[in-house]
């Protein structure tokens, strides 16, 4: 007897199934929140029952998981993957791959917002995935700082390395956070020209030339002394 070489039918309409619970899922979360969503709202708006939803899903918390590690982690993951790149690090360089990472919480800024809401109800059941992202990085970038700073005749070592690693992280998430999921309103090009900056001395050891000064920050400048000039007049 011959067997199929293909899903069957049945495989196939469960999977279109479990598609239409997760963009549910994220048209609800982003709508009206992680709190105001419930396992029977988004089995409604797919079109499908309670019973459905638990078919695929444990609970909300699941599925919203699924979403954030899909068009966020992943893409971010693959980002990081990128710095093994950067042959010779600058901050021209450092500010460019910013500029890319803040560009994924721009586009994601209304899940991650559910994210953020559900870390507060369901931690135990979203840290792991959160900390497979932190965990990536530092990995990546503790011997990026390694390498860097072996080149650079500096200090060599894996804890400090980490250390600087996380520091890093935390710099760049948390501004991420205020600026797009809490809406502090900053320049935005002044403080990417700041961290690019910072990152480069933990990464060299090394200040960012003063007589080279890259072209986002000039624009900082000018917007500034624009804006001086206004409250003078």
């Amino acid at each position: 007897m011959l067997k199929s070489s293909g899903p069957t039918l049945r495989s196939e309409l469960k999977q279109v199934t479990r598609m239409k619970l997760v963009a549910a899922a994220r048209e609800s979360f982003e709508t009206v929140g992680y709190a105001n969503t419930s396992a029977e709202d988004i089995a409604a708006l797919a079109g499908a029952s309670r019973a459905t939803f638990y078919l695929h899903f444990s609970s909300k918390a699941e599925v919203l998981a699924e979403i954030v590690s899909d068009v966020h982690i992943t893409p971010v993951l693959k980002l990081v993957d990128t710095l093994d790149d950067l042959d010779h690090v600058t901050v021209e360089d450092l500010r460019a791959w910013l500029v890319e990472f803040v560009g994924i919480y721009r586009r994601t800024r209304k899940i991650m917002r559910a994210w953020v809401q559900a870390g507060g109800r369901e931690g135990g059941q979203l840290i792991g995935v959160a900390d497979s992202m932190r965990d990536k990085f530092l990995d990546v970038m503790s011997a990026k700082v390694m390498a860097i700073r072996k080149k650079n005749e500096l200090p060599v070592d894996a804890d400090d390395a980490r250390l600087r690693a996380l520091m890093m992280f935390i710099q760049i998430e948390r501004f991420c956070y205020y600026v797009y999921l809490r809406n502090l309103k900053f320049d935005l090009d002044a403080g990417l020209d700041l961290i690019a900056s910072q990152w480069h001395v933990t990464l060299t050891g090394q200040d960012s030339p003063s007589d080279q000064p890259s072209h986002a920050s000039a624009s900082s400048k000018k917007r500034a002394a624009a804006r001086k000039r206004s409250r003078q007049q």
